[in-house]
């Protein structure tokens, strides 16, 4: 009798359970996850959030990608919590209307609405398959990121196209830029407010942006800066696409600003597709930033016509490895515009092609730089590392 009373006990509970379960779910702010309490209780948890439960939420005007993850990011709307979260945005467009993947606005807003909240936004793919067209994000205006954003998408790479120009494959998540974009499509930190004034100066932690292509459409722009943004900050797995400005730029801000201590910067792919490189084109540049965490894995490819330096070292004590370059005149630039001291190279290839026709590719790839010596005086140094790549190291 004693076992068949507790079986009935646990059948009891196990059912008073589920009811009190299914009315927490009920109770639930949309969006949320399910968890479970201290209690062993079924409760919504604001740490993870779909976005795809708010794509009917902003006023009409705002109903794309962009006005969606900045319907949850702002405070007022009671969605995320002020210490932040994760917010999923795989599932944009496929709701119910599809949500418009061209923007209107920065997720964070802008000027007085801009919205200063960590989170960690997971991007949806957007590559395209022969079924499946490609869907990229469009923005009009620059994204600039906060402390603790993390910005994570589905692959990063450069589209391939047939002999025909039909496209077979491309990127697992694409943000491409709208006509007549300036700026830098992603700028890691900004001046106070957005980074928090420490000793007066504007400092930014804990930003990254890895697994993503930034497609500039054959402009004349940037593809990301780093101007505020110190520890805890990195790039990685990104594709920088008909970007015809600076694909990676690393720089000292206004205020006292610099990006100190940023990086690693890793696993760029900087390519100008079927655009001509100009004299503004760089596939990275690190200007007055003193001891970052280096780039380490660097693809730089100006396919049609040869830019003035893929790579352009302006600063002191960082380090550049594993990089390849075609189709610049110079490969790395030490010491052009700023004062470059005590930083390392290490494994830099150029890639050659000899033919008797017009090519993209130089027969010879030169690698200039203007070595700094300890009182100041410049001297200019040419490296011709072709057909021989430098396996080993140098410092400068």
């Amino acid at each position: 009798m004693r076992s068949k009373w507790h079986w009935m006990f646990a059948q009891a509970m196990l059912a008073a359970a589920a009811l009190l379960s299914a009315a927490d779910l009920a109770a639930a702010q949309a969006g949320q996850d399910a968890v479970y309490s201290s209690l062993a209780q079924v409760t919504n948890s604001p740490s993870f959030i779909d976005a795809s439960m708010f794509a009917t939420s902003p006023p009409p005007a705002s109903r794309n990608f962009c006005g969606v993850l900045n319907w949850v990011l702002n405070p007022l709307n009671g969605i995320l919590p002020s210490t932040g979260g994760v917010i999923d945005a795989r599932g944009l467009p496929g709701t119910t209307p599809p949500t418009s993947m061209t923007c209107t606005m920065s997720p964070w807003g802008s000027g007085s609405s801009y919205v200063n909240v960590p989170s960690t936004i997971l991007l949806p793919a957007t590559g395209a398959l022969p079924t499946n067209p490609s869907n990229p994000i469009i923005i009009s205006t620059p994204w600039i990121l906060p402390p603790n954003t993390h910005l994570i998408g589905e692959g990063d790479g450069i589209p391939i196209f047939s002999t025909g120009g039909s496209l077979i494959s491309a990127p697992g998540t694409t943000i491409q830029a709208a006509s007549g974009f300036s700026g830098s499509m992603i700028q890691i930190g900004a001046p106070s407010p957005v980074c928090p004034l420490v000793n007066t100066i504007p400092t930014c932690t804990g930003i990254s942006v890895e697994n993503l292509t930034l497609d500039g459409q054959g402009q004349s722009i940037n593809g990301i800066t780093n101007a505020y943004s110190q520890d805890a900050t990195s790039v990685n797995h990104v594709s920088l696409y008909q970007i015809r400005g600076v694909g990676l730029l690393i720089e000292q801000g206004s205020s006292g600003g610099n990006a100190t201590n940023s990086g690693p910067y890793s696993n760029i792919t900087f390519d100008t597709g079927s655009y001509q490189g100009t004299t503004g084109t760089v596939c990275a540049q690190i200007f007055n930033a003193v001891s970052t965490h280096g780039i380490h894995g660097l693809s730089c490819a100006s396919e049609t016509n040869d830019a003035p330096a893929a790579v352009l070292l302006d600063s002191s004590n960082n380090s550049i490895e594993d990089v390849r370059i075609v189709g610049f005149y110079d490969g790395i630039s030490v010491g052009k515009n700023a004062p470059a001291l005590s930083n390392v190279l290490l494994n830099i290839i150029g890639d050659t092609i000899n033919n008797s026709g017009p090519s993209p590719f130089r027969d010879s790839t030169q690698f200039r730089g203007r070595l700094m010596s300890p009182s100041g005086l410049a001297r200019e140094a040419a490296l011709n590392l072709t057909p021989f790549p430098l396996r080993g190291w140098a410092t400068i």
